[in-house]
């Protein structure tokens, strides 16, 4: 009699074959259920996967097919694909993904140009030769930083990387203008928020408290993004919004490189803030949220000083 399949046994053979493409896409579906960006009962299609990730059908139709080998996805004919596994099958899936060597490059290239070591204007062939690395892993690495507004366009193979703040002390400044400015623009005579926008800001942060992982560092980073500049915008003083924007742009780079170093709790003590800060605008008690607010941007702060002496991770 064959023996019987234990929880801890892999569902299917080991994934180091699988195209690095599809290993992508994999795990950014994996990624997304575990962000509760896809529910059980999520209907996936290639087209969308492949508009969301800019690429063919042709690796998201073998990644659908590598995540329905793997009961993680049951499949219709002429239907597509549907998600079906829990929690738990989605954590060890993922675990058991091989290292993921774009996001490494990524992290390596932010953390490069963060450390003055990568100058504002870099050449494809010579990051391919400095780090050692395959011209197309390196060009699909460069065009993900590219969507994600770390870089500005490619000319002739040389790429630019967008403004930034380039040191320790610029971000000391950052955070004591945004201590300035944020808590100002709630104390502002014209103060009205847009009580739509206020609740589906606050259903975004409930759910990366209720389903986010540290997989879900993009979604940190937009969700924090659209906090902030709902309440400049709440202001009533376009110059308010137009500082704390050029802060979310100048912050892109050195946040997305700490969000994955940041230990998970943290994260979902931000959210926290977050909804506490929008418990007070919506009862209207504007100098409680601007307390709250003074609080949250000097604990936040305090990371930066964690990260300069090294203990900012787990």
């Amino acid at each position: 009699m064959a023996a019987s399949q234990t929880d801890d046994k892999p569902l299917a053979s080991p994934l180091a074959p699988v195209a690095p493409l599809v290993q992508r896409v994999s795990r950014y579906v994996l990624d997304q259920a575990l962000a509760g960006g896809y529910e059980n009962g999520s209907h996936l299609t290639e087209a969308e996967l492949a508009s969301r990730l800019g690429i063919s059908r042709t690796p998201v139709r073998a990644a659908l097919r590598f995540l329905h080998e793997r009961a993680l996805l049951a499949h219709t004919p002429n239907r597509g694909y549907t998600l079906v596994a829990d929690r738990q099958a989605l954590a060890k899936a993922r675990r058991e993904m091989p290292e993921d060597e774009e996001k490494t490059l990524y992290y390596r290239l932010l953390r490069d140009r963060l450390a003055g070591k990568l100058p504002t204007r870099v050449n494809e062939l010579e990051l391919a030769q400095a780090y050692a690395v395959p011209r197309p892993l390196l060009r699909t690495v460069l065009t993900t930083l590219l969507q994600d507004g770390v870089l500005r366009g490619r000319h002739y193979q040389r790429w630019e990387f967008t403004e930034t703040l380039d040191s320790v002390e610029s971000e000391r400044e950052s955070y004591r203008f945004r201590l300035t400015v944020e808590c100002a623009g709630l104390r502002e005579p014209g103060f009205k928020v847009d009580l739509q926008r206020l609740r589906a800001c606050r259903e975004r942060q409930q759910g990366l408290l209720a389903q986010a992982s540290r997989y879900s560092w993009m979604d940190f980073f937009e969700a924090n993004a659209q906090f902030h500049e709902l309440l400049a915008s709440a202001s009533g003083n376009r110059f308010f919004l137009d500082a704390v924007q050029q802060q979310n742009r100048l912050r892109r780079m050195s946040d997305l490189s700490d969000y994955p170093l940041v230990n998970i709790d943290l994260l979902h003590k931000s959210c926290h803030e977050h909804l506490e800060i929008l418990d007070a605008v919506e009862r209207g008690d504007l100098e409680a949220a601007a307390g709250h607010m003074h609080r949250h941007l000097s604990r936040a702060s305090d990371l930066v000083e964690q990260r300069v002496t090294g203990v900012l991770g787990d």
